[in-house]
């Protein structure tokens, strides 16, 4: 399990747009660790927690791109395309599941991963 202190340390001292993670209280927070940590697992099969474990930044940056998503973004993973209200539209497709910095930690292998 990703460790909470050590997110709040790498979120403090090395994410300038963290505010995400500092405004929510630590249940929260250990909570979105403990998903990203189990949303990371599944998709990149050649990591596993007891022999090749993920790097803990890999974790910390999904945790953090689960709490940027907002409504829109949950309703587009369940099939919805697009959204209008009083003339205003947004269309959802290609939203992407895994953050891009988890990406350039990890490397994309092609076949390996896909949105």
């Amino acid at each position: 399990m990703a460790d909470l202190n050590r997110a709040n340390t790498y979120f403090t001292n090395n994410v300038l747009h963290n505010e995400e993670w500092m405004t929510i209280e630590d249940s929260i927070r250990q909570r979105a660790l403990n998903n990203a940590e189990t949303q990371l697992y599944r998709v990149f099969r050649n990591y596993r927690a007891d022999t090749r474990p993920l790097p803990e930044e890999a974790v910390f940056e999904q945790a953090l791109w689960l709490l940027r998503m907002d409504e829109t973004v949950r309703k587009s993973e369940q099939g919805v395309k697009a959204v209008s209200v009083s003339g205003l539209s947004i269309s959802m497709d290609g939203v992407r599941r895994i953050s891009p910095e988890v990406i350039a930690i990890l490397g994309c292998r092609i076949g390996r991963y896909a949105d």
